[in-house]
């Protein structure tokens, strides 16, 4: 397996993770009314999944590249 494609999956089991961590910590609210919410790992979970997702993307391209060259 091509490390292009081995970091970009990689990349997206993180992204998935964390979207995970954030549906299991789940939220709460204080005595003072105040939303306790891990929005963060939202955020960074679609970081992650959107690098991945561009990786393999490229990874993708420079594989049907390289099979166009040999074809010649």
């Amino acid at each position: 397996m091509p490390k292009l494609i081995l970091v970009s999956l990689v990349l997206l089991l993180i992204g998935a993770a964390l979207w995970a961590g954030y549906a299991f910590q789940g939220s709460h609210v204080d005595a003072d009314g105040v939303l306790h919410e891990p929005f963060q790992l939202v955020a960074l979970g679609w970081l992650f999944m959107l690098a991945g997702g561009a990786m393999i993307t490229l990874g993708a391209a420079v594989a049907i590249v390289n099979r166009i060259r040999r074809r010649d």
